[in-house]
């Protein structure tokens, strides 16, 4: 029995209301869905969680206000403590990290900096959000200003910009 026209044209309308209606309801991703850091430890790093910008705001964060060789004069960074973020994945008991950025520069650095020093993942700087022209959108700061002895070629080496992942050496 053939459909009438009239029901063919109603089931149309209907399912393109209902895609509309779904289209409409369905969020945009943001930039802050955006997976920025990933860490991953164990054999081979098969053990990962990844962080967005939002989860990383989630957490307890500190300002540190300290210089360092980009920039001019004093910069007020705040972000979540690097070790609260190695917590996480428990990584905090790792010798060595490897902190890669989004060019795969890497820097390796000993555990022990995180428990001596209140460094953190800047993702703020003055207030604003870090942009990829500012180092951002994630940049391991140390308390520089507040530690003479942080400031040499090492300790500003691991400043890294960008960074993507954390990693268990």
């Amino acid at each position: 029995m053939p459909v009438k026209p009239v029901l063919a044209a109603w089931a149309r309308r209907a399912a393109v209301m209902a895609i509309l209606a779904i289209l409409a309801a369905a969020r945009p991703a943001s930039a802050d869905d955006d997976i920025l850091l990933t860490l991953s430890r164990g054999p081979d790093n098969v053990e990962t969680l990844a962080f967005t910008l939002a989860d990383l705001a989630a957490m307890p964060q500190v300002t540190i206000r300290t210089d360092n060789e980009w920039t001019d004069g004093l910069v007020s960074y705040t972000g979540p403590l690097v070790r609260d973020v190695l917590e996480r994945l428990a990584l905090q008991d790792a010798l060595t990290l490897r902190f890669t950025a989004a060019n795969d520069y890497y820097v390796d650095i000993p555990s022990s900096d995180f428990r001596r020093y209140d460094a953190i993942i800047a993702i703020e700087a003055d207030g604003k959000p870090l942009s990829r022209r500012d180092k951002g959108p994630l940049w391991v700061m140390y308390p520089i200003s507040e530690h003479g002895e942080l400031r040499s070629q090492e300790i500003y080496s691991r400043l890294i910009w960008q960074v993507v992942r954390i990693e268990s050496l």
